[in-house]
């Protein structure tokens, strides 16, 4: 495949999911916990966390193996593709034992929903699954389409039980699963539909092509993604569990998360393409530095802005979003969304630890600070509630960048930029200033983001920090 078609594929993945994930996180996934209500949807929100912790054992980090050796163009695995479906098989049926074990040791009551949330975990990992060998056979365009399909049915599906409950009744959780249950389903099917179509062919599965070389190979990345998942989703669980308001607790938190989640969207889809991006100039022996801080500039900014907005536009998001004028609820989201910016570095350094082989050295960082984390909500969560999980996880994160940064600064002579750092900070002050005194102003709020938009442009371009012929020239290089 030609890089223009590559790079068309990528831009139309990142329009397609930047359409279409914000209208069901707020259009659907948002109405569903005001109609549904706080502590119901908490409930659900602590165990879909709970789900994803244990995400990692759906996987092991083979979907990884297999688009890296498909790409390879080693046919000889293609003949394997059945084995790796009997293996994710089975390991749906670990996944489900080690949850449901942990769901009974912590005294969960709900395995209505319980039973939901783990069969839609394991449907989106099977989907993954088969994206995964239509990316390696370098279908970008089919596979940008396939990334928000499963999204847009359960938007028409959730979208018809919300605006019209005469027809089937009004939204529940319990209907809310099975949507995203069917949806999910009718994804799968239609990414099997095109690979056979294709003629990848799932011949007859053996065990016997597994071997300790495979999974171990495998392991560092498993471990990473466990630990990255207890780091950024045991909280939530914790939270309801063990505060003696949870179910509440839980709901007031997965309203600011929500908006942490879908903010953390943007950086996730950048990593992605950072990280091939990466890999290839560290195989050719070419410099890393520039690429590193020009995407750290990007990836810091965007998030210095969207705290600059949410900490000063709090009350009319709580008001706008959820209907409400909960102090309270203020509060969370005031503290929940600045952890966006140690996200925003490790999704810099993190990836080129990553793509670089030094993912055990990651894997240890990830280790220490998920000790950190846990430790800090086991303390503050049965005072604080959901304002400990936040703080929790503002300190966590903001140390895991920190330790990224400074790993790669001495591994890759990759500098520190002291310049930059300041200029994000003084432009998220600057933003935060300026959107306060407009507010105040009684100026048009929609009108404010933009603004704050701008100002962020403005500074980037006239420090230096974004060049268009300095992308359009990696680009090229690629």
């Amino acid at each position: 495949m030609s890089h223009s078609k590559f790079y068309s594929s990528l831009i139309l993945l990142i329009l397609l999911n930047a359409l279409i994930k914000p209208i069901w996180i707020f259009g659907i996934d948002r109405q569903v916990q005001n109609i549904t209500g706080i502590a119901e949807y908490g409930t659900y929100f602590s165990l879909l966390n709970l789900s994803i912790v244990f995400g990692f054992l759906l996987d092991w980090g083979l979907t990884n193996f297999i688009n890296r050796e498909l790409a390879a163009k080693r046919f000889d695995l293609r003949q394997q593709l059945g084995s790796f479906l009997l293996i994710k098989i089975l390991l749906a049926f670990i996944y489900a034992a080690v949850t449901s074990t942990v769901a009974i040791l912590s005294g969960v009551r709900r395995w209505d929903i319980l039973a939901g949330v783990i069969m839609i975990q394991f449907l989106t990992f099977l989907f993954v699954f088969f994206r995964s060998v239509i990316t390696a056979n370098q279908w970008f365009s089919t596979d940008a389409w396939l990334s928000v399909l499963d999204k847009t049915i359960m938007i028409l599906a959730c979208g018809l039980l919300i605006l019209s409950p005469s027809l089937l009744g009004a939204i529940t959780i319990h209907k809310f699963l099975l949507a995203q249950i069917v949806s999910t389903t009718i994804a799968v099917l239609s990414s099997v539909a095109i690979l056979l179509s294709r003629g990848i062919v799932f011949k007859k599965p053996s065990l016997r092509f597994f071997n300790r070389a495979i999974l171990f190979s495998a392991l560092p990345f498993a471990i990473t993604v466990f630990l990255m998942s207890i780091h950024v989703r045991l909280d939530g669980f914790l939270l309801e569990r063990i505060h003696s308001n949870g179910a509440h607790e839980a709901g007031i938190y997965a309203a600011a998360y929500r908006l942490l989640d879908v903010s953390n969207m943007l950086g996730y889809l950048i990593a992605s393409f950072f990280m091939p991006f990466i890999a290839r100039l560290w195989s050719e022996g070419k410099p890393l530095q520039q690429p590193i801080l020009r995407t750290r500039h990007l990836q810091v900014m965007f998030a210095m802005t969207i705290v600059a907005i949410v900490v000063t536009l709090a009350p009319w998001l709580q008001k706008v979003l959820y209907h409400r004028e909960d102090v309270y609820g203020v509060k969370i989201l005031t503290w929940c969304l600045p952890a966006l910016l140690g996200y925003a570095f490790v999704q810099v350094y993190g990836t080129v630890m990553t793509a670089t082989g030094n993912i055990v050295s990651f894997c240890y960082m990830n280790l220490l600070v998920v000790g950190i984390n846990v430790i800090m909500n086991l303390f503050l969560i049965p005072r604080y509630g959901a304002f400990g999980c936040c703080i929790s996880a503002l300190c966590s994160q903001l140390i895991l960048g920190l330790m990224t940064m400074i790993y790669v600064h001495r591994k890759f002579a990759a500098p520190i930029g002291y310049r930059s750092l300041l200029i994000y900070l003084v432009t998220g002050l600057l933003v935060a200033v300026v959107l306060d005194v407009l507010f105040k102003l009684s100026v048009t709020t929609w009108i404010l983001v933009p603004v704050a938009a701008l100002i962020t442009f403005l500074f980037m371009r006239l420090s230096k920090m974004i060049s268009l012929n300095n992308w359009n020239g990696s680009l090229k290089k690629q």
